[in-house]
């Protein structure tokens, strides 16, 4: 297959590329885009392109070659999503930016034929229900487009409008979220107090990211907001105040890393309590570790210089 120069290349020519691309492939039965491209008035210069690469071969595409049949890329690689799915990633010139998510045919197959019926859920397989709820809550919450795949995924895709429960938090997801929060808390003080303040600064992302946010995208379920994982665009789902309480500001000064964790402390401590009463969940008792997480981090905190 022949490649491209992709000098001066728009928006438009790219996704074109992309369809012709995919459509000289034998083994790509369908092509899905979601995201806020496919969305009227949501997207934007930054914008980037979401697919889902339906193939009957997806392992093909696990490394990056292919990418220079649509345009040399700028970098690429390959990851697992959170949802343990393969993904690529690729940045073209101009940073134009495309992820394509490789999923196997017959399990997509599946996968939507069984959507359609919601009263079979007992006797699924959990993983097959777990794929059925996290498949809808993508392609819903972002919105999709069947650009390869015809009448035949079309069809399939109606499923989505037969209604599901939502994908919700279990007590066990809720559980671990809580007890990894302390446990890497208390890391994160030490790291501070040492100091090793980049090592703190990089756990503390982690930290917010991992647990913090998985309970505020709950919340927001719960409220009857469309949430989204990774923090995405949470700016449109977020609470006044959850917005307020998620400015969180650091650096490399002890007192400012102190005071960002201590700030993740009463936030998590909220929305955990928030969660925990909604879904009638049973919160352990973690009142010792926060209460010598706070003795720790006002030793610091309150020292005059330090940043």
């Amino acid at each position: 297959m022949r490649t491209h120069n992709n000098a001066r290349m728009t928006a438009s020519e790219f996704e074109t590329r992309i369809v012709e691309w995919a459509r000289q492939r034998a083994d790509v039965v369908a092509l899905i885009q979601i995201g806020s491209r496919v969305q009227a008035g949501k997207s934007d210069a930054w914008s980037d392109w979401d697919f889902h690469l339906i193939s009957t071969r997806p392992q093909r595409y696990y490394c990056t070659d292919w990418l220079a049949e649509i345009a040399p890329p700028w970098c690429a690689y390959g990851e697992r999503t959170l949802r343990g799915a393969s993904k690529v990633s690729a940045v073209f010139e101009g940073g134009l930016e495309a992820d394509f998510v490789l999923l196997m045919s017959w399990q997509m197959k599946l996968v939507y034929w069984c959507m359609r019926h919601p009263n079979w859920v007992d006797r699924m397989p959990a993983r097959l229900h777990r794929g059925i709820l996290e498949t809808r809550e993508i392609l819903l919450g972002s919105g999709y487009r069947v650009l390869i795949g015809g009448k035949g995924w079309e069809t399939r895709l109606t499923a989505l409008d037969v209604p599901w429960p939502y994908l919700r938090m279990s007590v066990e997801e809720f559980s671990e979220h809580a007890a990894a929060f302390w446990q890497k808390s208390v890391w994160v003080a030490k790291k501070i107090a040492r100091p090793e303040p980049r090592s703190a600064m990089h756990w503390l992302h982690k930290l917010i990211i991992n647990h913090v946010y998985a309970l505020l995208e709950e919340e927001a379920w719960l409220a009857g907001r469309v949430a989204r994982p990774e923090a995405l665009k949470a700016e449109k789902w977020l609470d006044a105040r959850r917005l307020e309480q998620t400015v969180i500001e650091t650096g490399t000064g002890q007192r400012g890393l102190a005071r960002a964790l201590l700030a993740e402390i009463c936030l998590f401590e909220e929305v955990s309590q928030s969660v925990a009463a909604s879904r009638g969940f049973a919160l352990p008792d973690y009142s010792a570790v926060a209460a010598w997480l706070r003795a720790e981090l006002a030793k610091v905190s309150d020292r005059v210089g330090g940043g």
